[in-house]
């Protein structure tokens, strides 16, 4: 699974399911960064953010 982030932030945008290819994922990237998540980094949240190699949900879900 793949995580899109936004052109000028680190703010996640979209997710990727494994059953999108690489050309359709890279063709909606449309020049912005995408983020393989793994054990490690993940899960990604829409809304949330990246942050030295990792994903964060979004503030509303922290704080409740």
């Amino acid at each position: 699974m793949y995580a899109m982030l936004d052109y000028n932030s680190n703010t996640v945008i979209a997710l990727f399911t494994p059953d999108v290819s690489k050309e359709k994922m890279l063709e909606e990237a449309n020049g912005r960064t995408l983020i393989k998540m793994t054990l490690e980094n993940s899960p990604g949240y829409i809304g949330g953010i990246y942050e030295n190699g990792k994903f964060y949900p979004p503030k509303e879900l922290v704080n409740g």
